[in-house]
């Protein structure tokens, strides 16, 4: 059985607003919470998918991954070391064994470094490699992510959206990860192009025995791609589990929702089932709102409850449970 390589526990993420407020001649900042209590675990050789809508907050937990942003509440062990947030050290942990791929190819290039430089900053001032040393391993990137040599001397506005992208995950596997997050690394291209980097990452995992985390509001692709996903809905993780088992038996009711729909999670699109998904809930079970099943305890906060090798967080379950212990 494969090892845990990266265990979250009960993270929250928050982000201060502009709006600020007087109580009792005392100034309080409010704060929004992006990511609500998340958990899960990632295990070696996995490709774990996130998926969820818009504003769900999956990239905010890839961020904080890798330790741009930093959690509020929770922990997270890598590799069985808890990550102090706090010390440089342990950011520079994470980064050195985690690396990250971003949705926008474009923005997440500079367009005055040419794609020699732009893959030169994967390497880690800490990594003490020769310029020469470099260069080859550069070169070396370069042919395992189908990037001709000769795109080194390019600007990035002279490449085509599936070379920027290839660019990205040149810099991202320079030197040797543990861990590839991949943000959403395909929406932004055109359907064939997609095909073509889906499988490129397919061969690269192989290539490189990576593990995968898989951001995406597209469920084709976590079909494709995953063995392993969570469900996440206004910054809760409402289901995980595996892939093949979460489609064909869903357990929570909005992951019910999305599969009889069949649609990705694209917020330009509306939510075209019989239940129109409405605002989440403030009280109690956050999809209570839309959800057909609700009954008198969604009233409440659920907690997790664990179904064998799968997570649901919803009454239905916890109340199956009771009923089976009388």
């Amino acid at each position: 059985m494969n090892n845990k390589i990266l265990e979250v526990r009960s993270i929250s993420v928050r982000f201060k607003t502009k709006t600020k407020f007087k109580i009792i001649l005392k100034e309080v900042e409010r704060y929004k919470i992006a990511v609500d209590n998340v958990s899960f675990d990632v295990m070696e050789g996995d490709t774990f998918g996130l998926v969820g809508e818009t504003g769900s907050g999956k990239s905010t937990i890839a961020r904080t991954l890798v330790g741009i942003y930093k959690p509020f509440t929770g922990e997270i062990y890598f590799m069985g070391k808890k990550i102090d947030f706090k010390r440089k050290n342990d950011l520079l942990y994470l980064r050195k064994n985690i690396g990250i791929v971003f949705q926008d190819p474009v923005g997440s290039l500079n367009p005055k470094l040419k794609v020699r430089e732009i893959i030169r900053e994967g390497f880690s001032i800490e990594e003490k490699y020769s310029k020469s040393e470099q260069d080859k391993l550069i070169v070396d990137i370069t042919r395992k992510v189908g990037l001709g040599e000769s795109k080194l001397d390019s600007y990035p506005s002279e490449l085509s959206g599936g070379e920027k992208q290839r660019v990205s995950l040149a810099r991202a596997l320079v030197t040797q990860k543990k861990i590839l997050i991949l943000d959403e690394p395909t929406s932004s291209l055109d359907v064939s192009i997609q095909a073509q980097i889906l499988n490129l990452l397919r061969k690269l995992k192989s290539d490189f025995n990576l593990t995968y985390i898989f951001i995406t509001h597209d469920l084709n692709v976590i079909r494709y791609m995953c063995n392993r996903m969570g469900v996440l809905y206004y910054g809760q993780l409402l289901e995980t589990g595996n892939v093949k088992e979460i489609y064909e038996s869903p357990l929570h009711p909005y992951t019910a929702d999305l599969m009889n729909a069949n649609l990705t999670l694209d917020s330009s699109l509306d939510f075209t089932s019989q239940y129109d998904i409405g605002e989440p809930s403030r009280k109690g079970c956050i999809y209570k709102n839309s959800c057909k099943k609700r009954f008198e305890l969604c009233e409440n906060p659920p907690n997790d409850v664990e179904l064998g090798e799968r997570k649901v967080k919803c009454w239905l379950y916890k109340n199956i449970i009771e009923t089976q212990r009388m």
